[in-house]
């Protein structure tokens, strides 16, 4: 089992409208991926800004390149050209130990 996160790093001034945008989106794509799909805010975050996680649950690592290219490569894109500058993704993939 991995999980996949996706590490959003929002300047204030947009963080609520940027909440707003991926909290639509992510419904949608949960909806219909059926897949164990998160959305999180860090609290505490050591950035300046407001910082958002999109986590992954998935059996394997085809399952999150599909995630990727099907779902967040449009979300990321989206994201970057309306905020140019003001937003910063970056991700990482881990496997589960104890599963």
């Amino acid at each position: 089992m991995y999980l996949y996160n996706a590490t959003l790093i929002a300047e204030s001034d947009i963080g609520e409208t940027v909440r707003t945008y991926l909290t639509e989106r992510l419904v949608y794509e949960a909806e219909g991926g059926g897949t164990d799909l998160f959305f999180l805010e860090m609290l505490d975050s050591p950035h300046d800004g407001v910082t958002y996680c999109i986590q992954l649950r998935a059996e394997n690592r085809d399952a999150i390149t599909l995630f990727q290219e099907t779902h967040l490569a449009a979300i990321r894109t989206q994201l970057e050209t309306a905020y140019a500058g003001k937003i910063l993704f970056f991700d990482s993939i881990m496997k589960y130990l104890n599963s």
